[in-house]
């Protein structure tokens, strides 16, 4: 297997392993409940963003006793709780208007002090609650069932039994055996004259969550093996009866038809109500107005309209803060109690219910989310995904949680998160431990070879460095040998110290343009240099950056050479070849000592344009491939059609006489050179020896002493005495390297 294969594995696999450790941990803090709490609070954030402008259904209405409310009635019976006729008043009024169901959550659990004198028996009041419930015959009234342990050193008062017609009446009969419904021990009913003349019974219990926020409800509870409705379910009893309680739903069947309907219920076996931010609500006090306007034959400009509460299951509650119902929902406010049990029945109404996703799923989400978030982080080679990557799965977690939420759906978002974050630390972990490591050994690697710029850029990215260098790949470079004429000559009548302080400093200033340049150093060999452009950093356009290097180089020496001079020294001469093409990089050699350099047939050729530059007499030689990349701007000649020895493919070869920097005048001479040569090497490969033996000799007035004027009028002397003959492809074949 590849070296590139087994990398992106091993990142895999940390990937994998990251993911999976993120996963156990987070639901390892899911199971000690320490993320409950933080998805209650994104459950709010959801509810509120969703719900806070939906409707509740039309048929829904709800009196509340208000601040207003008891301001009025204060000086007529004073402090609350009123007169229980105030309530039979109410009562009356709406059945009278047609209520659907008038449905009472308040508590009356004792008798009213009788007023004619004692406490016993039923006062003139609740006499009147009675009759009027008598009389409605669709009055629901609260009851509590509680498991208090409060009361555990007085036995008698706990499970104690219910009376015979409050059994008969309102026991659910549920066909299967349920589960998850709450035993209680302690019950606060109405008090018997009223439990006999009600409609139904509903439980007004509610429990908030740790928090303190009331988010669900038991619409079932049991008391001494019975079992009894909550408030919202008796509002329903007509449309819908509850005949059994499974682990995840509430089953209700039609009385009329053989409709069923099931409600969601969360693995507590609780209701997880779908809140409403308002309800179509009415002040007592305006309805108390409303009755005495019309005790006294007043119809006109009434505060309510009777005809309102027609056909509605109207709600009478209380949202004073003095009776003390007002409780902390998720929309962050106070709202009355009543609007728990009003949500309920809207839910029902319009199923418009809110389903836990199944453990399995959103043990799924975790999974995918937990892992996908290394794996693009470790395996993605850009490191703006470092970034990008949390950001957008986290975003996609929050809008697609948020629109199953819309389509009634509840789907764990701490969760996912939780593992989304440990992952995404795991990750950086990993990265910030092997990425330290990577970037010491790119500078180890590459610190002698390339410039500190493009060390920085590798360094970025040490991974994909450290993969170019371990693995052989085929690149397409440009390849730089440049070489000393004549120096081991040169240098035999040098003191040693002498010959190394110059080739320092000549290294130097060569090494740091092809450093400017944005090339790599190969290596030294002896007095030669070896350099390439386009790995391990790919650039844009390396011919022109390493021909640009080349000329750079050339007229550093001229500079260099004025130094020696005045030393005493000879100048020194070089000759540097240049050519593209397809090579083998890698990181080469012995595990004792590696090199990262390049091999194969186009390195040989570039060394072999290098030597030839010697036999035409010019300081940068380029091959045909070359001249093609690096572009019309550079001004260039060409030297001969040639067969290097040891190769068999001939190729054309070039001098760059003119960079596109250079001053006007200089690249006009040079390109009036370049010109000639061509028209020159035209008639040299059309065997017109004549013509291009005068076309090289003009060379002369351009410049002194051209080296290519006397190698070509030699050769065209010798052809002319000589004809290599109608086979002839115009190739010179080299003898030497």
């Amino acid at each position: 297997m590849k070296p590139g294969h087994n990398l992106l594995i091993q990142k895999i696999y940390a990937a994998l392993l990251i993911g999976i450790c993120a996963v156990l941990c987070a639901l390892t803090l899911q199971a000690v409940g320490w993320l409950e709490e933080l998805e209650w609070k994104t459950f709010d954030v959801r509810a509120r963003l969703a719900r806070s402008a939906k409707p509740p259904p039309a048929e829904i209405a709800i009196i509340l006793i208000d601040e207003a409310s008891l301001h009025m009635m204060n000086p007529l019976v004073g402090r609350w709780p009123w007169p229980r006729s105030i309530h039979a008043d109410t009562i009356d009024f709406l059945a009278s208007a047609g209520a659907r169901w008038i449905v009472h959550d308040i508590l009356f659990t004792e008798n009213e002090k009788n007023q004619a004198g004692g406490s016993r028996g039923l006062g003139e009041n609740d006499k009147r609650l009675v009759a009027a419930a008598a009389a409605a015959g669709n009055l629901i009234s609260a009851v509590q069932l509680v498991q208090d342990q409060t009361d555990s050193f007085n036995a008698t008062l706990l499970n104690r039994p219910l009376p015979e017609i409050f059994k008969q009446k309102f026991t659910l009969n549920l066909e299967t055996s349920p589960r998850g419904i709450p035993a209680s021990n302690k019950a606060y009913l109405p008090f018997s004259e009223l439990v006999e003349k009600s409609a139904a019974i509903g439980l007004v219990d509610f429990a908030p969550d740790r928090d303190g926020v009331y988010r669900r409800a038991q619409l079932i509870r049991s008391y001494n093996g019975n079992y009894y409705p909550s408030l919202a379910l008796s509002t329903l009893q007509d449309r819908w009866v509850p005949v059994a309680q499974s682990a995840h739903s509430l089953l209700l069947k039609s009385p009329t038809n053989a409709e069923n309907l099931q409600i969601p219920l969360d693995p507590d076996g609780q209701y997880l109500i779908n809140p409403y931010l308002e309800f179509e609500t009415y002040s007592m006090s305006g309805l108390l107005l409303t009755m005495k306007m019309l005790r006294q034959g007043q119809i006109e400009n009434l505060p309510l309209d009777p005809a309102e509460f027609k056909d509605k299951i109207v709600f009478v509650g209380a949202s004073a803060v003095g009776v003390e119902d007002l409780k902390i929902t998720s929309f962050g406010s106070l709202q009355p109690g009543v609007f728990l049990h009003a949500a309920i029945v809207g839910n029902v109404l319009e199923r418009d219910f809110l389903r836990q996703a199944s453990s399995a799923f959103e043990l799924l989400v975790l999974v995918i989310l937990s892992v996908l978030l290394p794996l693009t982080i470790l395996v993605g080679r850009k490191n703006s995904w470092r970034v990008i990557a949390p950001v957008f799965l986290f975003v996609l977690l929050v809008t697609a949680n948020y629109q199953v939420f819309v389509h009634g759906v509840v789907l764990d978002m701490v969760l996912p998160a939780t593992g989304m974050s440990l992952a995404w630390l795991g990750s950086l972990a990993r990265l910030s431990a092997t990425e330290g490591r990577d970037k010491k050994r790119i500078r180890a690697m590459f610190g002698q070879y390339v410039s500190p710029q493009i060390l920085e850029s590798l360094t970025a990215n040490a991974a994909r460095g450290l993969l170019q260098a371990e693995i052989g790949r085929r690149e397409h470079l440009c390849i730089l040998f440049s070489d000393i004429r004549g120096f081991t000559r040169l240098s035999e009548n040098m003191a040693a110290e002498d010959v190394v302080e110059i080739l320092n400093g000549y290294f130097r200033g060569m090494v740091d343009i092809i450093f400017l340049r944005k090339g790599t150093l190969d290596k030294f060999i002896g007095d030669a240099i070896m350099a390439f452009w386009g790995a391990p950093l790919h650039i844009k356009q390396p011919a022109r950056q390493a021909v640009t290097a080349a000329v750079e180089m050339t007229k550093w020496l001229e500079v260099y050479n004025q130094s020696l001079v005045e030393r005493g020294v000879s100048p020194l001469e070089i000759g540097i070849g240049l050519h593209s093409g397809s090579v083998i990089l890698g990181n080469i050699g012995s595990e004792k000592k590696l090199d990262f350099t390049i091999i194969g047939d186009n390195v040989n050729l570039a060394s072999r344009l290098e030597g030839l530059t010697k036999t035409y007499g010019c300081r940068v030689l380029i091959s045909d491939s070359t001249r093609q990349e690096i572009g019309d701007d550079f001004i260039c000649r060409v030297l001969d059609f040639v067969r290097v020895k040891g190769k068999k493919q001939p190729i054309k070869i070039f001098e760059v006489l003119a960079m596109p920097t250079d001053e006007p005048d200089q690249r006009r001479l040079a390109q009036k050179r370049a010109e000639i040569t061509d028209s020159a090497f035209h008639y040299y490969l059309q065997q017109e020896w004549k013509l291009a033996d005068v076309a090289y000799a003009s060379l002369g007035d351009l410049a002194v002493n051209d080296p290519l004027m006397p190698l070509f009028m030699a050769r065209c002397h010798i052809y002319q005495q000589q004809s290599p003959g109608i086979e002839w492809d115009g190739v010179y074949q080299m003898t030497t390297k």
